[in-house]
């Protein structure tokens, strides 16, 4: 066990204890982390703050930091994970209920609250950089998942067996998992690349005519389908990609919001959620622009 992993083991026995002190400790090492593994898989009609709240809430009041010290990262993560998992089930649910009621008329995800757009704006970022972070929005939720997370472990933060334990997966077939998402993340960045492309291409402009303008899974097999027998979009999103660590791994940890403190992260959850309230009017001057590129037409 490592210096740092000691330090954490220890704090995590003395927070068992009742050490409210250290368990703030734990709460200040573990949020960045935490709101990195949230905001970088998030989908965008989920409110990453109110998970990270949830999640740091649950770690404080929950067993996690009494069992396996060695383990702890691993289990800080997991838990993140599975409030992540549990808000799109609920944000699922949400969505069929609107549709049911109310057809083409249902809500759709407001641009300020787009995470992934906002942290594009918050970081100084190269253009490749900016190209695979806007590509995260089309991976499947599970590659979003464990990119965000292999993420993490190309910038030092989680061990292999790190990631492997908050996937429930042995570190062989985590292997495989992270090349297969490396695969659908390569495809999503040539897709962003065409469809930035100018000028844009008539042909996928006829393809993309009902697409919303939304990332999408399917929309990415469909695009993607479209680029080798085209000669113009295959030389536009068929140039050498730079491997997505070399781009990775210099990006920080995100830093949460000054509301997000060590007190509100161990305090009761309905203490945490009325110090944490997001004020009115954040999102106004953050919304990063969502528009169908120009070259592809919208109905």
């Amino acid at each position: 066990m490592d210096t740092a992993a000691r330090h954490e083991g220890e704090l995590a026995a003395a927070a068992r204890d009742g050490d409210r002190a250290a368990m703030r400790e734990l709460a200040a090492r573990f949020l960045p982390l935490v709101y990195s593994v949230v905001g970088r898989a998030a989908d965008r009609d989920l409110d990453v703050d109110d998970i990270v709240r949830d999640a740091m809430t649950g770690l404080a009041a929950g067993p996690v930091v009494a069992r396996e010290p060695a383990r702890l990262r691993a289990r800080v993560v997991t838990v993140a994970l599975r409030h992540l998992t549990d808000a799109r089930a609920a944000a699922r649910r949400r969505r069929l209920a609107r549709e049911s009621r109310f057809g083409d008329l249902a809500e759709r995800p407001d641009p300020a609250s787009d995470f992934i757009g906002l942290v594009m704006l918050r970081q100084a970022l190269t253009h490749e950089q900016r190209d695979v972070a806007d590509a995260t929005r089309w991976l499947d939720p599970s590659y979003r998942d464990l990119l965000s997370l292999w993420w993490l472990e190309v910038g030092g933060h989680l061990s292999r067996a790190d990631v492997a334990a908050a996937v429930a997966l042995p570190v062989a077939h985590v292997a495989v998992r992270v090349q297969r998402m490396r695969e659908q993340l390569d495809t999503a960045r040539r897709v962003v690349a065409v469809l930035h492309a100018r000028p844009g291409c008539p042909a996928l402009a006829d393809l993309t005519a009902s697409w919303d303008g939304r990332p999408d899974p399917l929309w990415r097999k469909r695009i993607a389908r479209h680029l080798p027998p085209c000669d113009g979009c295959a030389a536009r999103g068929g140039g050498r990609l730079t491997p997505p660590e070399r781009l990775l791994a210099t990006l920080p940890l995100l830093v949460p919001p000054p509301r997000f403190t060590p007190a509100t992260t161990t305090a009761p959850p309905a203490a945490v959620a009325a110090a944490t309230a997001p004020s009115a009017g954040v999102a106004a001057g953050v919304a990063i622009g969502r528009g169908v590129p120009s070259g592809v037409r919208r109905r």
